[in-house]
């Protein structure tokens, strides 16, 4: 896969194309923002959304798991959009194929579920992680310290690509800043936030099945 590396601290987490994050010290792989069930929220309320969608989420996720063999598969929140419904059924079919592979879900504002629903089928839940002084949380905090970094998800960072002839694109990106890193939304059917980066941020775009770090 056509990843690259990002260093923070002492740390190099692997940011692949299909906008999740690889932390080998630690053999996890990282998503946030998967919305599993937004589709058929969608189509139980009459609106024809694409069952297509979530098989989508689900094959990125196989091909993360096979191509890295994770120990533990870390969620920075909105894994599920809404309600139970059909196709969380179908994430843990999908998940009961790695039946060594630890769940963890850190809660986003869409899990309106007790936190028992979650763990219930297998996911270990928290308010926020912290693995050594890496932070994990679902939306960014308003203030940081210096003793961690940390890593979240909640605003599907995007950012726009002019050209010489006035065409335009909207990518998706890792928005990774001196204190905080903002990773895209994992799933298909999401909408995107589009970022101003500032100095001393870095920004790698997701294109064409690389990522491109860009100035």
């Amino acid at each position: 896969m056509n990843s690259l590396p990002f260093h923070i601290r002492s740390h190099t987490l692997e940011l692949n194309p299909l906008k999740a994050a690889w932390w080998e010290k630690h053999a996890m792989l990282i998503c946030a923002d998967v919305h599993i069930g937004k589709g058929a929220h969608f189509r139980n309320s009459g609106i024809p959304i694409p069952k297509r969608v979530n098989d989508s989420n689900l094959w990125n996720l196989v091909v993360l798991i096979e191509h890295y063999k994770p120990e533990k598969i870390l969620f920075l929140g909105d894994l599920f959009h809404s309600s139970v419904n059909e196709e969380w059924e179908e994430l843990n079919d999908c998940l009961a194929h790695f039946p060594k592979l630890q769940r963890l879900l850190v809660k986003g504002n869409h899990e309106i579920e007790s936190s028992l629903a979650y763990e219930q089928i297998g996911f270990e839940i928290h308010e926020n992680l912290r693995i050594e002084d890496i932070l994990f949380t679902h939306e960014p905090p308003t203030v940081t310290t210096s003793d961690t970094y940390t890593i979240c998800g909640h605003l599907h960072p995007a950012v726009r690509l002019n050209g010489q002839a006035q065409q335009h694109l909207r990518l998706p990106c890792f928005w990774m800043g001196p204190t905080i890193g903002v990773l895209p939304a994992f799933g298909e059917f999401t909408g995107n936030l589009t970022i101003q980066p500032k100095k001393g941020e870095q920004v790698f775009v997701i294109a064409a099945n690389r990522v491109v770090k860009i100035d």
